[in-house]
Parts: structure tokens; sequence; C-alpha cells
């Protein structure tokens, strides 16, 4: 049941994006941020993680579980969504798509694209730290979903570190994948 509500919670996340880009709406990068963490698919991505990798447990368990779990599953997804916004923003912004992090920011702040930026880098390194420490204090019995989902958060910072490489195509993501997926490693 959790895993349909979580698939709810996605779509309407969604819907609420495409309403403010329809009315031409900036939220506050604290409301873009409530929203957003839920449309980066991270507690979706996160929720069908647990299910997989843990072991059978009882309901009270995984209630438990889930909750100890919940400030991982919340900076997962602050990772997603930031590195996203990081990599996309410039594109999105001469398209005309919805607003990013890093625009809710600079019409908050009244602050240029640079300064806003780099408020955003800052907070994914603040993240990068709280995600570092739970990956440390979870419970060994946990490890399973710990792992998964740091690895989820390590995954989004490496495809946007170069921007997203799909809606402004550039050469370095195409390498990065051609050479994880596609070129033999080379043994000396």
């Amino acid at each position: 049941m959790k895993t349909l509500v979580q698939w709810a919670d996605f779509c309407k996340a969604l819907l609420v994006e495409a309403r403010w880009y329809n009315k031409s709406y900036t939220p506050t990068l604290d409301e873009y941020l409530e929203n957003g963490l839920v449309s980066s698919s991270g507690p979706v991505l996160s929720l069908l993680a647990f299910f997989s990798v843990m072991e059978e447990t009882t309901r009270e368990e995984l209630v438990d579980l889930l909750e100890k779990s919940d400030v991982l599953v919340h900076c997962t997804s602050m990772i997603i969504r930031l590195c996203n916004d990081l990599g996309t923003s410039a594109a999105e912004l001469e398209r005309g798509d919805a607003p990013s992090s890093i625009l809710c920011f600079m019409r908050e702040a009244n602050v240029s694209e640079e300064i806003a930026r780099k408020k955003i880098r800052t907070t994914i390194k603040d993240t990068w730290n709280k995600i570092n420490h739970e990956f440390i204090t979870q419970s060994p019995f946990l490890q399973p979903f710990v792992k998964y989902t740091v690895n989820t958060a390590r995954v989004a910072h490496f495809i946007y570190q170069h921007g997203d490489g799909f809606g402004n195509q550039d050469r370095e993501t195409r390498a990065q994948v051609l050479s994880m997926l596609i070129e033999p490693l080379k043994i000396n």
C-alpha cells in the first residue's frame, strides 16, 4: 500500500509543477523543494529499493525501519533534485520550462544566477555530509538499503555534473556513458 501512496504523491508533485508552469508561477525555494523532493522520484526509488533489498520482516519492523531511514531518503531526494537543477537549469530557462531551485532562489533572494548556483552547490555539499553521517550511523541490518540509496545519490551527482546530456546534449556525458557501458576495459 505504501508503494501506491508513493506513486500517487509522485504524480501529484508532477501535477503541481505543471500548474506552476501553466500559471508562470515561481514558488519560494522552500515551496519548490517541498514539492521537488517528491518529484525527484527519490522517495519512489528508495521505497522500491527497500522492498527489493531487505530481508523478510514483519509489518511493524518494516514501518520502524522506514521511519529510521527517513533522513536518508530525504537527503537522497535532495541530491537528485538539486543536481538535476544544476545540470539542466540553463537549458530549461532557455526553453521556458518549469522553475528550478536556482530560479526560485534567484527571485526570492534577488541574486544573480552565479550566486544562486553557489548556494545550491553549498546545499548539495551539506546534504552529502548528512548522507555520510546516515551511512555511518545506520543499523547494520539496513546496510543493503543504505548502500543502494547512497549509490542512487551518487548516480544523480555523476549524471548531472556536466549538464544532463539529454535535454542539452554534450560530448562529456556521451563519452562517460560510452566508457561505462560500451567501450571495453583496457587491461595492461
